[in-house]
């Protein structure tokens, strides 16, 4: 008996230290941290231990976490190299996260904040969507600017070589609005031969510059996806809200989870 009992426990043993991550597509029960850093946060990490999360793991039994890595203010909450920072860090908090959900073959995603971004359009107007009077939002990347190519494709390759499992893109499908960026005009009168920009409901073919849009958000998703798989495989990656109730299409792109 006391045989059979050592031998169950090591095969315990050996299925906890074999066993993976549940995939996001797989897992039930999550819990998702919103943090969004401020420049104002001088000491990210002062009071964050590990054995915080190993408490908070043992009891909660979580299938996966979800932490904050940026906001829509556009600071991240880890020590970011390819980013804005917030005011300071005295630790690592991605990083032991990590260390942490690793030990207990526990999932680790990141809320990223994707089009909504403050500080990226504040630093490079020429990144911001345009209003219809030509303005540069205050808040909103373009889909066809350099906001995915200098700064959310190489931000998520950082994040991928912490270990994370994946990410979940916030502040995309439910922020955008029409833009009236020189790229998507151009492209936009190309393809509907409508030389006539319509700039509200009143205006005629404002239905077909709504799809366009659309159309042009769906493209900007994909490249960044197909960009992250191509560095990462096994990264896993999503946009909030697209193709569920706020955005209810069919899916065409590679997402993994919705």
């Amino acid at each position: 008996m006391k045989y059979i009992t050592i031998v169950t426990s090591l095969l315990f043993l050996c299925d906890f230290l074999n066993a993976q991550p549940l995939k996001r597509a797989d897992s039930f029960f999550g819990i998702h941290f919103d943090f969004h850093a401020l420049k104002s946060d001088m000491e990210i990490g002062k009071t964050f231990t590990p054995e915080m999360i190993d408490s908070f793991l043992t009891i909660v039994k979580p299938d996966f976490v979800q932490v904050d890595c940026k906001g829509h203010t556009g600071f991240t909450s880890y020590p970011t190299k390819v980013g804005n920072q917030a005011g300071g860090y005295t630790k690592d908090i991605l990083k032991i996260w990590h260390e942490e959900t690793a030990k207990f073959k526990v999932a680790l995603y990141v809320h990223y904040s994707g089009i909504m971004d403050a500080k990226a359009v504040q630093d490079h107007p020429d990144w911001a969507r345009l209003l219809p009077d030509g303005t540069p939002d205050k808040e909103k990347a373009a889909y066809l600017g350099d906001y995915s190519d200098k700064l959310l494709i190489p931000q998520m390759k950082e994040i991928s070589d912490y270990g994370v499992n994946g990410a979940w893109i916030d502040g995309e499908c439910w922020a955008t609005q029409p833009d009236y960026s020189t790229n998507l005009l151009k492209q936009f009168k190309k393809e509907t031969s409508i030389s006539n920009v319509p700039k509200s409901e009143a205006d005629p073919n404002y239905n077909d510059f709504i799809e366009f849009n659309r159309k042009i958000f769906r493209n900007y998703l994909r490249k960044y996806v197909d960009a992250v798989h191509a560095y990462n495989p096994a990264f896993q990656i999503t946009s909030n809200w697209s193709f569920s109730s706020m955005m209810p299409e069919p899916v065409d792109v590679n997402v993994d989870y919705l």
